[in-house]
């Protein structure tokens, strides 16, 4: 098994939207703002190398959108997933699975490319997966959410992208096991990733940065605030007595952490690089 990082570009969000009600002074110190309070973030994508079988988590928001969506959100080198894949030596045709922790525009409308208004597949001979309570959730999201979803690339993606649905927490491949989680949205999917020496997590929004270990440290995009502070209490207790590495999605000053539980609560340990 190989576990190799992915960038798939940049976005940017609001300071106060990427923490929702943690005052500035406190998490300017750990993740910086600009002077128009706009906090940079990455798209980190993770390719997981079993031989046969080679999964791709999370794709990345990709090239449909205007010049001034664009601007709006901050996006950076969106277009670069085939770039990046050959930078390590793969095509995007080696790709066997997509893995979506969940379908906000960031994380899967990067598996379609929307070459003059035509959609194609990015990865032609993947597999496709999200959990079944995403998929669902995503017909019938709210007001608030709404735009995070974009209905015709994810209806292309279920009719053209052999799309398969999860049910329930499971071991999906190999040493590689999915738990759900609802509190960033219904039916978050997070990879564990067991290899011989370590366990690897990839927490997608559940922790989107390191900045986020904090158990009140949330985003305001966070459909269910409390439960997600539950979720990230009971997922950070487990991470810290079993010694998992979280790989960040969306951190771009730090790739992986450790944590310990303190009196305090959960703490960063170690930082590295994956």
């Amino acid at each position: 098994m190989q576990l190799i990082p992915i960038h798939a570009g940049h976005l940017s969000c609001d300071g106060g939207a990427l923490f929702g009600v943690v005052p500035k002074p406190l998490w300017s110190k750990t993740y910086p703002a600009d002077k128009n309070n706009i906090t940079k973030l990455t798209m980190r994508c993770l390719l997981i190398d079993l031989g046969e079988r080679k999964i791709l988590v999370d794709a990345g928001v990709g090239n449909h959108y205007s010049e001034k969506f664009r601007q709006n959100n901050g996006h950076e080198e969106t277009d670069v997933m085939e770039q990046s894949l050959a930078g390590k030596g793969y095509r995007v045709e080696d790709i066997t699975d997509v893995l979506f922790t969940h379908l906000h525009c960031d994380h899967s409308n990067g598996a379609v490319l929307n070459e003059n208004g035509q959609l194609k597949l990015q990865f032609p001979n993947a597999t496709h997966w999200c959990s079944k309570r995403q998929w669902e959730h995503s017909k019938i999201s709210n007001i608030r959410e709404r735009a995070a979803y974009f209905p015709e690339i994810l209806n292309f993606l279920k009719s053209e992208g052999n799309m398969k649905l999860i049910g329930d927490d499971c071991e999906l491949f190999p040493g590689i096991s999915v738990r759900l989680f609802d509190g960033h949205t219904t039916g978050l999917l997070v990879p564990v990733i067991h290899t011989e020496e370590k366990t690897v997590v990839y927490p997608a929004d559940l922790i989107p940065t390191a900045a986020h270990i904090p158990i009140v440290w949330l985003p305001a995009y966070d459909l269910y605030p409390v439960t997600s502070m539950e979720e990230k209490e009971r997922f950070l207790k487990e991470a810290a007595e079993k010694e998992y590495i979280l790989f960040f999605e969306h951190d771009i000053y730090t790739e992986c952490a450790t944590v310990e539980w303190t009196e305090k609560g959960p703490m960063m340990k170690e930082i590295f690089r994956l």
